[in-house]
C-alpha cells in the first residue's frame, strides 16, 4: 500500500462534498475556537481519527443518532461556558480542547467516506491491522481534513484588533453551526443529507 497515494486520495476527498461531514464541524470549531484555533482542531482531528479508526476497524462505534446529537451539544455547552460564566472569560481557549474532542469524536461517528481504491483496501485490512492501520488512516485524513489546517493557519495569523472586532460573531456562527447539526441529528435530519452527500460525491468521481 503506497502511503503518498493514500494521502493523495484523502486530499482528493476533500474536495468532495461526502468529507463535509467532516469539514463543515471542523470549521465550526474553528470559528468557535477563537484565538485557540490550533489547540481546538489539533483536538478535532484526533478524535476525527481515534474514532474512524475504532469504527472502521470493528473496534467500536456505531452509537445511536441521540448519543451523537449528545455529544455535539456538549461541544456547543463547552464553547459557550466563558461566555456563560464569566469567571472563565480570561480562559476562553481552555474550551476549545474538550469542545474539539467532541465535535471530532461526533463527526468521525456521521461520516460516510468516498472510498478510492488505495482507502478501500486500507478498510478492507483495517480490522486485522493493529499499530500500522491506525497510522495508514491518519495519513488519509491529513489529506482529508487539510482544508482545515489552512483555515486554522489564516485565522492564527489574523491580527489581535481583527480577531477582537469579529471573535464574538465567530463564536455564535461556529456555535450555531454545532447546534443545528446537533438538532438534525437528534430528529435523523441528518442521514438524508449525507447520503445526498456522498451520491454528489460518487458523481463527480
Amino acid at each position: 500500500m503506497s502511503i503518498s497515494a493514500l494521502f493523495g486520495e484523502g486530499f482528493e476527498a476533500a474536495l468532495l462534498s461526502c468529507s463535509l461531514v467532516l469539514l463543515v464541524p471542523g470549521a465550526a470549531l474553528a470559528l468557535a475556537a477563537r484565538r485557540a484555533v490550533i489547540p481546538g482542531l489539533a483536538a478535532f482531528g484526533v478524535a476525527v481519527l481515534a474514532l474512524s479508526w475504532l469504527r472502521f476497524s470493528d473496534r467500536g462505534g456505531g452509537y445511536p443518532d441521540l448519543l451523537i446529537a449528545a455529544v455535539l451539544a456538549l461541544a456547543v455547552i463547552a464553547i459557550a461556558i466563558p461566555f456563560i460564566v464569566t469567571s472563565f472569560a480570561k480562559d476562553a481557549e481552555l474550551s476549545s480542547v474538550p469542545a474539539g474532542l467532541l465535535a471530532g469524536a461526533a463527526a468521525a461517528e456521521l461520516w460516510r467516506p468516498c472510498v478510492g481504491a488505495e482507502f478501500g483496501v486500507l478498510l478492507n485490512e483495517l480490522p486485522d491491522r493493529g499499530v500500522s492501520g491506525f497510522g495508514l488512516m491518519g495519513v488519509y485524513l491529513i489529506g482529508a481534513l487539510s482544508p482545515l489546517v489552512v483555515l486554522g493557519a489564516i485565522d492564527h495569523l489574523l491580527p489581535e484588533r481583527i480577531l477582537d472586532k469579529v471573535e464574538t460573531v465567530w463564536v455564535a456562527i461556529g456555535g450555531g453551526i454545532l447546534a443545528l447539526l446537533a438538532f438534525a441529528t437528534a430528529f435523523g435530519l441528518h442521514e438524508s443529507l449525507i447520503s445526498k452527500l456522498f451520491e454528489w460525491s460518487v458523481d463527480n468521481v
